[in-house]
């Protein structure tokens, strides 16, 4: 495992364009964390840019430098002298933008312990969020925390916690929050946006979700698909799934959850969270998938029903 001095030298040495990527369907953190970083470098007078396989979800538009996120283009011709790809567990997960790794250096900055340390540096250490992971990296390098910094870095951090609530938290975690409210970061608004402003089809899925919730009695787990179909008939896009799976489990008799989403016709994305002694990473991992004990996802061309039999076969 390298360490962040690596990191910062190689990245002091690049003289030319470096992109920075982060998985598909992106969320808080990966928004989060490679906005910050994107945001620290090019105070550093680098020529850097955040390109993602897919745009950002609608409640993270509240972010001053939000439109500094792109939507990679396949036919641009791209020459990056290194890309940073951050909490992406797997090269594969970044969909598209892989093609970005091609003939080019690559630094791994990542949280999850399933990280398969695909890059030519890699840095993954298993605490909150990878955006407190590149605070971390700040900090060591005594790089300024700039307002925008510092917003990107605790939507990443609320994201990951769920506002604080999951044991992923450690004294470092609020140390970190506090030195971002230090430095402004208004915590309350973004809460508010972040947690509490969903469009109308996210509702009704929600709604949709909690109505139809299958329960396993023996296994004591709570599932739910939502088909292809059903995002087309809501008029819906795939964050406006975003916080299903963590409903789920709110249920008081669930240990775990199961979200399956149906992405298009024949691939769906899985997301599995756990309250207490169930591994979710290792049955996220007979799928390919992966994350955390407690927090995993994976993708499959079986069907619902398939991915369902096998999760409670594995349980």
């Amino acid at each position: 495992m390298n360490n962040f001095n690596d990191i910062i030298d190689k990245i002091k040495q690049v003289n030319g364009d470096i992109i920075i990527t982060s998985h598909v369907n992106p969320d808080g953190d990966a928004i989060g964390s490679g906005l910050a970083l994107t945001l620290a470098l090019k105070n550093l007078g680098k020529n850097v840019r955040f390109v993602l396989q897919d745009n950002y979800p609608s409640n993270i538009k509240f972010l001053e430098k939000i439109d500094l996120v792109e939507v990679y283009n396949a036919d641009e011709n791209y020459t990056p002298k290194l890309v940073i790809c951050v909490d992406s567990a797997t090269a594969e997960r970044v969909g598209e933008t892989k093609m970005l790794f091609k003939d080019n250096f690559v630094i791994n900055i990542d949280h999850h312990i399933s990280n398969t340390l695909y890059g030519d540096l890699n840095y993954v250490e298993e605490i909150s969020s990878t955006s407190e992971v590149i605070y971390k990296f700040l900090k060591h390098c005594n790089i300024a925390l700039t307002l925008d910094i510092a917003e990107a870095l605790y939507t990443g951090l609320v994201n990951d916690t769920g506002n604080f609530s999951h044991d992923n938290v450690t004294y470092h975690t609020f140390k970190m929050a506090s030195e971002l409210k230090r430095v402004g970061a208004n915590s309350s608004k973004i809460v508010r946006e972040f947690f509490n402003n969903k469009p109308l089809p996210a509702i009704k899925l929600l709604g949709k979700a909690m109505f139809e919730m299958k329960f396993d009695e023996d296994k004591k787990l709570a599932s739910h698909f939502i088909s292809y179909a059903d995002l087309l008939e809501y008029n819906a896009k795939k964050e406006d799934t975003e916080g299903i799976v963590e409903k789920l489990l709110a249920f008081n008799e669930a240990e775990v959850s199961l979200f399956l989403r149906e992405d298009k016709p024949g691939v769906i994305k899985g997301s599995m969270r756990s309250k207490h002694e169930v591994d979710v990473n290792k049955i996220a991992s007979i799928f390919g998938g992966g994350g955390h004990r407690k927090a995993s996802g994976f993708t499959s061309t079986l069907s619902a029903d398939e991915i369902l039999k096998l999760v409670l076969k594995e349980m």
